[in-house]
C-alpha cells in the first residue's frame, strides 16, 4: 500500500501538471502573504500614506465678554453662528479655476439672499465708474499691498498716483512680470470686482498657510446645506462656527456700547506698533463706545488647533488643540429700563414739537414743503432706485421729469463757472447758492482748493466770506494765489497759464457733478419747490420704496380721502415718521440721569441713534452717514451748547461765597444793564422783576440780577471794575463744579469751554461758556449732593467669565465743594421756586415728589430756534436722582422741562399706565424766556 502511494507521488512529481501546479501554488502563497502584510501588519501605515493629508493650523475664536446693565440685564452678548470661509486649495491649479470657483460660490451665496463680504476699498457705480473709498495713507497702504511692497516708500510715484481703474486692471491682469489674479474679460466688471475682492483677501494671507477668509457670516442652515452639497465643486470652502455680536434693544444703547467690526489695516498697524501681535486680518474688534475702550478686557484669547484634512477640507484627525478663553464681562451703572424710557421720551417730545410747529405756510415754524424736501435731502427716498429697471411707474415718471431738468441745471452751473452769471452769492437764487456751496465742498474735499493759502485779510476773501462776490471771481482769485492744486487735477502739462488752469478746474467740477447724489438732491428739491413734484407723490414714494408699509392711510391718500398734509401729520403723530427721518429743527436731544449719592450714571440717552446689529450692512451704514440728524453722533457726550440760565447757580455761589452779595441782598431790575460795554437787557424787556434777592432771581431767572453779580465780581480792591479780575473769580467756581474738565464718563467726550471773557455776560451762561450734557449733569450732581464732586461713571464692575470680581468701578468723590450752608440753602430754595413759578407749575403740578430745577435757553444761530435746557433733582429734601435734558434747537426750555418731568415721573413710578402704543407728545407751544 505504501509502495503504491510512493509510486503515485513519484509519477506525479514527474508530471508537467505538478510542476505547473506547484509553481502557481507558490505564487498564490506569496500573494496571500503580501496581502496579509499590506492589510494587516502594515495596513494602518499604508492607509495613512495613501490618504491625501494636509496639516492645517487654525485659530479658535474666543467669545467676547457680555455687557450687562446694573440689574444684570444683557445689553450685548455673543451667539454662535455659521460662517462661509475660503482658503487656497492645492486642487485648484490655475487662476481660471480659482476665479470660476469663487464666482460659483458668490452666486450660491447671493442666490440664498446673503451678501458676500468685500473688504476692498473700491466702489463701483451703476454707470460703470469706480472710485477709491479710502484716501491718504489708507489708500496708499492698499496700493502697496496690491503691488506687493513692504512699505509705502517702495512705491514709485506712478504707483502712488495710480488711478482706481488702472489699479483694478492690474489686479485683474497683472503686467509683464505677473498675471496677478488672471481675471479675464469674459466676466462683467461687477463680477470681476467681487472675484478680485476675495482673491485680494487670499492674496493678503499668502504667507499664512491655510489661514481662511470669511466670505459671509451668520448664514442659515439652508445655505450651509447647499455649500456642503456642492463641496466637491468648492474646494477650499468650509463652514465654520464663529461668534456674532448681538445687541439687545440696540438703538437705545448704541451710543454707550458702540459696535464691533472687522479689524482694519490701520487698526492692525496700530496694534502692531503698540507691540500687540495677537490680532490678525479678519479679527473682530471694538470700533466705538465701550466695545472700543474696553477692547482688551472684552475680546478674550483665541485658541488654536492643529488638524489633518483631506483634499476637500474634511478633518481627518485633530493632532493638537488649545481651547480659547472667553473675554471678561462688563457691568454698567445704566438702568436698562431708564435708558429706554429716556430715549422714548426724547423722541416723543421732539416729534410733538415738530407737529406743534408744522403748518402749510411755515410762518415761524416748519413749512410742510420742508418736510417733503427732507425726505429727499436726508436720503429717506432713494434717488438711485428711481432710475433702476425695476422702478415703479411713479418712480419712472418722476425720474423722467428729472432727466428733462438735468441738462438745464448743468447749464445754470456752467453760467456760474464761465462768468455769464456774475451775481454774488447773496445775489443768486437759493438753488444757485446750493450749487455754489456744493462746488466749494467738492474742490475742498478733493484737495484741490487749499484755503490755507488765502488770507482772510484779502478783500476778495472777505467779500467771499460775506457772500458779496461771485463764484467766478473767487475761483480766479484762488488761482492767482496759487491755492488751486494743479497736481490734484491730474493735468499732464505742468506749464499752464491761469486760464488753462481754470478751464481744467471747470472740467473737473462738471465731471464731478455728473452723477453726484448731492447735485441730484438739489435738482429734485427744486422741482418740488416749483410744483413739478407734489407732496402727495412724495408720500406715495414712501410706500413705493418700502419706507412705510401699505395700510389704510395709503388707501386714503391715493383715493384723495386724506391730503398730503394730514397724512404727514398723522404719521408723525404715530411716530411712523420720526424726527430723525426729517432732520429738521428740532431732530435731536440728550437726557442724562445720575445718582447724586454715588456719582453713577443711570441713563445716558442720545437721540437719534442707530441699530448696532445692522452696522455691517453697507447700505445701512451709508444711510447713517447720509442722515443729516447724525445718528452716529453721541450728543450726550459730544455736543456742546451754551448752558444759558442753567449756569446761574454757579454765579449765585460765586457772589455769595465771594461776599459781593448776601442771601438778603436785594438788586433792583432796571431791565437794561449799562454799567459796562454794550448794554445788555434782561429777558423781560417790558416789565421789571423789581427788587429781588438771590432765590427770587433764580426763580425768575432775572438776567439783570446776575449781570450785576458778574459786574461786582469784577470790582477790584481799588474799587474799579476789572473784567479780567471778574472772569478769573467766576472761573474759580466753574472749576469747583467740574466745568474745567470732562465729566469722567468712560466714553469719548468733547472738552468743556469755560468762558474767559466778560464776567457780565458769562454770569448768565453766555459769552464763551459751552458744555456737553454730560458735563452739565456732573455740575448738577454736585449741586444736588451739596458739594460732592464725582467723576461720573457708567461702569459698575468687571468680572471674569465665571463672574468673579476683577475690578470695582464704584465712583469716588474727587473733591468736595465747601460752601456755607446759607449758600446751599439759597441755591436749593431758588431751584425749588423755579418749579413753582408760573412757567413750570403747570408741568410739575401733577408730580407728588418735590423737585428742584433750573431752565435755560441758549441761542446759537439767529436763523434757527433756541436751544432748550433743563437741569433738576428730586426729591428736594434728599435728592436721589438728577435729570439733565438738552434739546438743541428745541424752541426753548419749556419743552426740556416737560421731558425732565416725565422722566422723574417714571423714576418715581408715577407715570400713567399706557396701552403700549407710543405717540408724539402733546406740546402746547409755551415759551419760557430765560
Amino acid at each position: 500500500m505504501i509502495k503504491k502511494i510512493l509510486n503515485f507521488i513519484s509519477d506525479l512529481t514527474k508530471s508537467r501538471i505538478f510542476v505547473i501546479g506547484a509553481f502557481f501554488a507558490f505564487l498564490f502563497a506569496l500573494l496571500i502573504h503580501k496581502v496579509f502584510v499590506l492589510q494587516v501588519i502594515e495596513g494602518e501605515s499604508y492607509l495613512e500614506s495613501f490618504t491625501y493629508r494636509i496639516q492645517k493650523e487654525t485659530e479658535l475664536p474666543s467669545s467676547r465678554g457680555t455687557i450687562y446693565d446694573r440689574n444684570g440685564k444683557i445689553l450685548a452678548y455673543n451667539r454662535l453662528a455659521n460662517s462661509v470661509t475660503i482658503e487656497d486649495s492645492s486642487l485648484l491649479k490655475t487662476n481660471a479655476e480659482k476665479n470660476e470657483m469663487i464666482l460659483r460660490l458668490i452666486q450660491l451665496i447671493e442666490g440664498s439672499g446673503y451678501e458676500a463680504i468685500y473688504n476692498i476699498p473700491i466702489r463701483l457705480y451703476d454707470d460703470g465708474t469706480m472710485e477709491f473709498t479710502f484716501s491718504g495713507n489708507s489708500r496708499l497702504r492698499f496700493i502697496r499691498n496690491v503691488y506687493g511692497k513692504d512699505n509705502i516708500d517702495q512705491l514709485s510715484e506712478e504707483q502712488k498716483n495710480v488711478t482706481v481703474e488702472d489699479l483694478f486692471d492690474y489686479m485683474c491682469h497683472g503686467d509683464d512680470s505677473t498675471s496677478m489674479f488672471g481675471i479675464d474679460d469674459s466676466y462683467s466688471t461687477e463680477d470681476a470686482l467681487k472675484i478680485a475682492a476675495i482673491r485680494y483677501e487670499l492674496f493678503m494671507k499668502r504667507y499664512e498657510q491655510y489661514l481662511s477668509v470669511t466670505v459671509t457670516s451668520d448664514v442659515s442652515d439652508t445655505l450651509v446645506a447647499k455649500i456642503k452639497e456642492n463641496t466637491a465643486e468648492l474646494p477650499g470652502v468650509t463652514i465654520e462656527q464663529d461668534y456674532v455680536r448681538q445687541y439687545e434693544n440696540s438703538k437705545y444703547f448704541s451710543n454707550i456700547t458702540g459696535y464691533c467690526g472687522e479689524i482694519s489695516e490701520d487698526e492692525l498697524e496700530e496694534y502692531r506698533q503698540a507691540g500687540i501681535d495677537t490680532y490678525t486680518s479678519g479679527d473682530i474688534v471694538g470700533k466705538t463706545g465701550l466695545e472700543k475702550s474696553f477692547e482688551d478686557e472684552l475680546h478674550g484669547e483665541k485658541g488654536k488647533q492643529t488638524v489633518y484634512v483631506d483634499s476637500l477640507g474634511s478633518i481627518l484627525e485633530v493632532a493638537e488643540r488649545v481651547e480659547s478663553s472667553p473675554g471678561n464681562n462688563l457691568y454698567l451703572t445704566i438702568d436698562k429700563d431708564y435708558q429706554i424710557q429716556a430715549y422714548n421720551l426724547l423722541e416723543e417730545e421732539i416729534a410733538g414739537i415738530v407737529l406743534q410747529k408744522l403748518s402749510s405756510d411755515g410762518n415761524d415754524g416748519i413749512n410742510i414743503n420742508e418736510v417733503y424736501a427732507a425726505f429727499i435731502k436726508n436720503g429717506i427716498i432713494d434717488l438711485d432706485r428711481m432710475k433702476d429697471k425695476g422702478a415703479s411707474d411713479l418712480e419712472k415718471y418722476i425720474y423722467s421729469m428729472y432727466e428733462s431738468q438735468e441738462s438745464s441745471r448743468f447749464e445754470t452751473i456752467r453760467h456760474l463757472l464761465d462768468g455769464t452769471n456774475m451775481n454774488s452769492y447773496n445775489g443768486c437764487s437759493e438753488e444757485e447758492r446750493e450749487y455754489i456751496e456744493l462746488i466749494e465742498n467738492i474742490i475742498t474735499n478733493n484737495g484741490i482748493l487749499d484755503t490755507s493759502k488765502l488770507s482772510s485779510d484779502d478783500e476778495t476773501s472777505q467779500l467771499w466770506a460775506t457772500g458779496n462776490t461771485s463764484l467766478y471771481e473767487y475761483l480766479h482769485y484762488a488761482i492767482g494765489k496759487d491755492a488751486i492744486q494743479v497736481s490734484a487735477l491730474e493735468i499732464s502739462d505742468t506749464f499752464l497759464d491761469s486760464n488753462q488752469i481754470y478751464a481744467a478746474l471747470t472740467e473737473f467740477i462738471l465731471l464731478e457733478l455728473d452723477g453726484n447724489n448731492s447735485f441730484s438732491k438739489i435738482v429734485y428739491c427744486a422741482m418740488l419747490n416749483q410744483g413739478m413734484i407734489s407732496g402727495q407723490q412724495i408720500c406715495e414714494l414712501l410706500y413705493e420704496q418700502g419706507v412705510l408699509e401699505k395700510d389704510a392711510d395709503y388707501d386714503n391718500l391715493v383715493n384723495n380721502v386724506t391730503d398730503a398734509y394730514a397724512f404727514i401729520y398723522n404719521k408723525i403723530k404715530n411716530l411712523e415718521i420720526t424726527p430723525d427721518m426729517l432732520a429738521l429743527d428740532p431732530c435731536s436731544g440728550s437726557l442724562v440721569v445720575t445718582d447724586p449719592k454715588t456719582g453713577e450714571v443711570l441713563a445716558l440717552a442720545s437721540y437719534p441713534s442707530y441699530d448696532a446689529n445692522r452696522i455691517g450692512d453697507a447700505s445701512y451704514f451709508a444711510s447713517l452717514l447720509e442722515n443729516e440728524s447724525l445718528p452716529l453722533y453721541n450728543r450726550a457726550m459730544l455736543q456742546k451748547t451754551a448752558p444759558g440760565s442753567t449756569f446761574k447757580m454757579i454765579t449765585a455761589a460765586a457772589g455769595l461765597e465771594e461776599g459781593v452779595i448776601t442771601p438778603d441782598s436785594y438788586i433792583t431790575d432796571l431791565i437794561v444793564f449799562d454799567k459796562v460795554g454794550t448794554p445788555a437787557s434782561c429777558w423781560s424787556t417790558q416789565f421789571s422783576h423789581g427788587s429781588i434777592e438771590v432765590t427770587e432771581a433764580i426763580k425768575e431767572s432775572c438776567n439783570y440780577f446776575f449781570y450785576e453779580v458778574g459786574y461786582r465780581l469784577g470790582i477790584d480792591s481799588n474799587g474799579y471794575y476789572n473784567s479780567e479780575y471778574g472772569i478769573q473769580r467766576l472761573r474759580k467756581y466753574m472749576a469747583l463744579f467740574g466745568l474745567d474738565r470732562t465729566s469722567g464718563i468712560e466714553l469719548d467726550e468733547a472738552d468743556p469751554n469755560m468762558s474767559d471773557m466778560d464776567p457780565v455776560l458769562s454770569a448768565i451762561g453766555q459769552a464763551r461758556n459751552s458744555y456737553t450734557p454730560s458735563q452739565l449733569a456732573r455740575y448738577i450732581t454736585a449741586v444736588a449732593s451739596k458739594g460732592d464732586l464725582y467723576n461720573l461713571s457708567i461702569l459698575d464692575k468687571l468680572t471674569d467669565p465665571n463672574d468673579q470680581l476683577i475690578e470695582d468701578y464704584t465712583p469716588e468723590i474727587i473733591d468736595h465743594i465747601d460752601f456755607k450752608e446759607s449758600t446751599w440753602n439759597s441755591i436749593f430754595n431758588g431751584m425749588y421756586k423755579v418749579i413753582g413759578n408760573s412757567s413750570f407749575y403747570s408741568i410739575f403740578s401733577g408730580l407728588d415728589v418735590e423737585v428742584a430745577g433750573k431752565s435755560g435757553t441758549a441761542q446759537e444761530n439767529a436763523l434757527r430756534p433756541d436751544h432748550g435746557l433743563f437741569v433738576s433733582f428730586a426729591p428736594f429734601d434728599d435728592p436721589e436722582v438728577t435729570v439733565t435734558v438738552v434739546l438743541p434747537y428745541g424752541y426753548g426750555s419749556y419743552n426740556s422741562g416737560s421731558v425732565a418731568k416725565n422722566m422723574l415721573s417714571y423714576v418715581f413710578h408715577q407715570n400713567e399706565a399706557t396701552d403700549g402704543k407710543r405717540q408724539a407728545a402733546n406740546v402746547e407751544g409755551n415759551t419760557v424766556s430765560d
